[in-house]
């Protein structure tokens, strides 16, 4: 077999293995409380991607080798202080490193259009059965087939432990998502998307999180800023959906009588929408965040104590876990990352004529980032699996309209120069 006909082979093989990991992200059985089906499945595809030999730019080993560098010099330091380690901590260097080999091993597979279609996909038929399971796990739990919090988990999970949070982030960021690329990449009619964006809104409601609301809530006002920019048919529509649905909803559970049962669609409501800083969580974030500057202040908030020297397990915040992890330090590095695949997206875009793209890419980066200032999910493979392949794969599809673009170019050029001859 030749070396060009293996290395098709394994990543065929890697391929399939990754779409298994996402097609098991709804599966919420873990093993040892830490790993999933998905992440099994993930590092497989990853040790058998890396017997492909597959390249990696230096620059981007360099930001890889001193994010880790950080995490394990705070970690060092830490045990040195302390004279304790928590083992537990150590499954945060694999969560960290998700976020490198995510990106990483979908360029590496998704080479072509068809493939990029199929994942798409893959992730689409998760988002709509995810939705789905809220309506049908309220139906069962209020008719006492399953027992559990009124607010949602993903399936298969200890129902009594809510991860409504998680779930709520999760779709909020997929339905705006959905908006700006999947449905269009799938082709979906105006009745399609209509009808699926409506169940996501009444799903994020019947979480009972108010995480998805908000971002919903920013997203509508980026929408009305574009109907005010650029009037159109589709923005209008988006606008009065999304009105309409949000009324309505309101109107029902507003008018809904509160019987004090938790199985009441007023319950959740009132959950999501309603905002007590005082007795809420969003105090409660705040208080974490400044216990975890407090923490590393000893090291002049450069760098932090580690995932095994920090003394919660989280701190209801991304920025708040890196300092405590990393410190200032490793957030830098991590700001440095982001900065780099923006800029290498937006020089893509000025040869591949491809700008939506681009405005979709940090438009949806930009919300994940934002969603990971007040949670910190990017740690939790179920949200950061989905969420970082369909980022992963925005940015093959610059990347493929880039090359196509390139060559185009490059196939004008070779018969102007035979034309001259």
């Amino acid at each position: 077999m030749s070396r060009i006909s293996k290395d098709k082979t394994i990543k065929n093989i890697v391929y399939l293995f990754f779409c298994l990991s996402i097609l098991t992200i709804p599966i919420n059985v873990s093993f040892f409380n830490i790993i999933r089906f998905s992440d099994i499945f993930f590092i497989t595809s990853f040790i058998i991607y890396t017997m492909s030999n597959p390249l990696i730019r230096s620059i981007d080993l360099t930001i890889i080798s001193a994010f880790f560098g950080i995490l394990l010099l705070s970690s060092l330091i830490s045990m040195l202080n302390n004279n304790n380690i928590n083992y537990t901590g150590l499954a945060f260097y694999y969560k960290y490193l998700l976020i490198f080999l995510i990106p990483w091993i979908v360029l590496g597979i998704v080479n072509n259009k068809k493939r990029l279609i199929r994942i798409v996909s893959i992730l689409y038929y998760i988002y709509l059965f995810l939705i789905i399971w809220v309506y049908i796990y309220y139906i069962l739990r209020s008719e006492n087939i399953i027992h559990g919090n009124p607010r949602v988990s993903y399936p298969f999970s200890d129902y009594h432990m809510s991860d409504a949070h998680v779930y709520s982030s999760y779709l909020s960021f997929t339905f705006i998502a959905y908006q700006e690329y999947i449905k269009k990449m799938l082709v979906h009619t105006s009745i399609h998307s209509y009808i699926v964006s409506i169940l996501a809104v009444g799903a994020i409601l019947l979480t009972g999180s108010k995480t998805g609301l908000l971002i919903i809530s920013i997203y509508f006002i980026i929408i009305c800023i574009r109907f005010i920019r650029h009037l159109s048919k589709k923005n209008l529509t988006i606008i009065i959906i999304t009105t309409i649905t949000l009324s309505i909803a309101s109107i029902i559970l507003i008018n809904t009588p509160n019987d004090n049962d938790s199985l009441n669609y007023a319950y959740l409501y009132d959950r999501a929408t309603t905002y007590d800083v005082e007795a809420d969580s969003i105090n409660g974030r705040l208080q974490k965040g400044i216990r975890a500057l407090n923490e590393i202040s000893p090291n002049y908030l450069l760098i932090g104590n580690g995932p095994t020297g920090a003394s919660m397990k989280w701190y209801d915040g991304g920025v708040s876990i890196l300092l405590a992890h990393g410190g200032v330090l490793v957030l830098l590095t991590l700001i440095i990352y982001i900065y780099m695949i923006l800029a290498r997206s937006k020089r893509m875009v000025m040869i591949g004529k491809t700008s939506s793209l681009h405005k979709v890419f940090t438009l949806l980066l930009f919300i994940y980032l934002l969603l990971n200032v007040i949670t910190e999910h990017f740690l939790i493979t179920r949200n950061l699996l989905p969420v970082a392949t369909l980022l992963s794969v925005i940015y093959a599809n610059i990347k493929l309209n880039y090359i196509e673009s390139y060559v185009h170019a490059k196939h004008l050029d070779s018969l102007n120069t035979n034309d001259t001859k």
